[in-house]
């Protein structure tokens, strides 16, 4: 007990750093009894999220794809549709492996027996079947060594894609940076975790799905390539790219646990091989982002955050030396992804016309030179992923300090819900805020579905923290 004392003197005295967080007056005014540093009590957790849905701020059913005869495919585009309708020309309304993912675990948890867990299995099973289908035989090309896929951006296609065309499930045939490790990773972790909890139990195509993944991400070695990470920019080994692997091989492990008579789908040793080269890369790297090559070492990304929840992939001790960096890119709006970060830097759609333009490394070396500190913009992906991870600190540990940084960064998660005069309208969860003309505004990809499920996230765990069920509004009785 002693030990255990001394451990979260020292847990809370490492993130004292931290207390002084600005708490920003919220857009919505509506908000702001709910946006304070004083722990909400559980009736007001449940008001704000009965406000929030009456509001529609947590619909993702607004990103639901249909096909051509209006019926839903399974997958999310990654921003729903808001109130100008203007994103039908943009990527957004592609279907990324990584935030379908995230979300597809997200309504999981926040809804398991109701609308959110069923969407959740056809998003993960469209998944699978796109991958299945136009994928694999990409990957079987570089497990048996007759396709090297470590180059330039002349590769980047030959890698079993991250991104397709949600409405029919077909591949995009665009050119894009494919050599994502990180969305696989967070693809295999998410079917894993509807396994473990029961609600979609692997199929036979399914394992021989994970197992094909798992080869070839140990035929390209992910544990020292170089990837574009979360943010599809810059070659380099990533923390955050490492992490989501790391955890898909664990929770498979223990799928395989729990099913003792099954094989690995994959060489014998690919697990293990995985497993051992992950993790001793990780801790090496950990609590930075970046260390290889050194021209784009980064100290601080706000992608790691989700090392800490919802993959739980790293220790308590890891876990604070990764909040202590975040408060290195934290803003008075929200978080930026890291610093000198030029993607919708200060008037970015003057300075680009195209505002979904992807960019080859070359590229982002000339975007990057028009970037100066505190003009990089402020995401709100990462204020409801701390707000949930510290409500995790808190429910091991009852510590109060944890639960009043759960509030803060809950509180900051509100406050940046869009207000009456954003041009794509009120109540809306934000992919980010950027400096346009003077004044910080939200950016186009408005509402983002991937910040909607996080603020979910952050609300089910804030319930939970204070003795609730997590469950949805309709389930709950507000006393």
């Amino acid at each position: 007990w002693l030990k255990i004392s001394i451990y979260r003197q020292q847990l809370v005295a490492s993130l004292s750093r931290s207390s002084a967080m600005s708490l920003g007056t919220p857009f919505q005014p509506e908000l702001q009894k709910y946006c304070r540093e004083e722990p909400l009590t559980l009736n007001e957790v449940l008001e704000v999220k009965s406000l929030l849905e009456s509001k529609g701020t947590l619909d993702y059913t607004k990103a639901k794809c249909k096909d051509a005869n209006g019926r839903y495919t399974g997958p999310f585009s990654a921003s729903a549709a808001n109130a100008k309708g203007d994103h039908s020309g943009s990527s957004m309304f592609g279907s990324w492996l990584r935030d379908n993912s995230i979300i597809a675990y997200g309504i999981w948890l926040t809804d398991p027996d109701g609308y959110g867990g069923d969407d959740a299995v056809a998003c993960l099973n469209s998944i699978a079947t796109f991958m299945l289908t136009y994928q694999s035989h990409k990957m079987e090309l570089v497990i048996n060594g007759l396709k090297d896929v470590k180059g330039d951006e002349k590769t980047w296609m030959d890698r079993p894609h991250i991104r397709f065309i949600g409405e029919t499930g077909l591949e995009d045939t665009k050119w894009y940076n494919h050599k994502q490790n990180d969305a696989l990773g967070y693809f295999m972790w998410a079917r894993c975790q509807l396994a473990l909890a029961g609600k979609m139990p692997f199929t036979g195509d399914h394992l021989k799905l994970m197992g094909q993944l798992f080869d070839f991400l140990r035929a390209i070695e992910c544990w020292d390539d170089l990837d574009a990470g979360h943010w599809e920019e810059h070659s380099a080994q990533h923390s955050s790219s490492i992490g989501p692997v790391l955890a898909a091989v664990k929770s498979f492990k223990e799928v395989l646990n729990k099913n003792p008579s099954w094989i690995a789908p994959c060489k014998s040793d690919t697990l293990d091989v995985l497993e051992t080269k992950l993790a001793a890369t990780l801790k090496t790297i950990l609590p930075n982002e970046v260390v290889k090559p050194s021209k784009h070492t980064r100290d601080a990304d706000g992608a790691c955050a989700f090392l800490c929840y919802p993959l739980s992939v790293v220790d308590d001790d890891a876990g604070k030396k990764i909040l202590e960096r975040l408060t290195k890119i934290t803003g008075h709006i929200a978080m930026c992804r890291y610093r000198k970060d030029s993607y919708w830097c200060k008037d970015y759609k003057e300075l680009y016309a195209d505002p979904t333009k992807h960019f080859t490394d070359a590229e982002l070396a000339e975007r990057d030179a028009n970037i100066k500190f505190g003009e990089e913009a402020q995401w709100c992906l990462f204020d409801p992923v701390v707000s949930a991870y510290y409500g995790k600190l808190y429910q091991k540990s009852k510590d109060p300090e944890m639960l009043k940084k759960q509030q803060l960064y809950l509180s900051r998660s509100l406050a940046a819900i869009t207000g009456d005069d954003c041009e794509f309208g009120a109540w809306m969860c934000a992919e980010a805020y950027y400096l346009g003309k003077g004044k910080w505004q939200p950016n186009d990809n408005t509402p983002l579905v991937w910040t909607m499920i996080d603020l979910k996230m952050a609300i089910y765990e804030m319930e939970i923290s204070l003795g609730g069920t997590g469950k949805p509004t309709s389930m709950c009785t507000i006393l």
